[in-house]
């Protein structure tokens, strides 16, 4: 079932942006505010989440790693993602994960992404 509704958000999304429609079985990246957000759905794994990855780049301060553990700590009622280091490219990535459901709203999905960057920028940032 949340295949289809990730169809219809994928669907939804599009109307709202004018993006064209891509395969819900592929991995999306989108930019948001200047950051790339990975969209990630994996029917087999986890067919009721979409995974959210937003790229914060390269940061580079005192304490960073300690900043990146402690804001995962936090227990926050917006954005309850945590932070990690890419693998591959070593940018500091906040992930978080949306529930597909009935209620989720494609045309929505824009701005929740905004709201969770100035989450993730206000707790790694600040």
């Amino acid at each position: 079932m949340s295949v289809e509704v990730y169809g219809r958000v994928i669907q939804e999304w599009c109307g709202a942006t004018g993006m064209t429609p891509w395969n819900p079985a592929e991995d999306m990246n989108v930019e948001v505010d200047g950051t790339v957000v990975g969209l990630i759905y994996n029917a087999d794994l986890d067919p009721g989440t979409l995974h959210l990855y937003f790229d914060l780049g390269h940061l580079e301060y005192p304490d960073l790693h300690k900043t990146l553990l402690q804001a995962n700590a936090l227990i926050e009622p917006d954005g309850n993602g945590y932070f990690a280091l890419h693998p591959e490219s070593g940018s500091v990535v906040y992930r978080s994960d949306l529930a597909l459901t009935e209620q989720t709203s494609g045309s929505a999905l824009p701005e929740l992404l905004g709201s969770l960057l100035d989450v993730a920028r206000q707790r790694v940032l600040a």
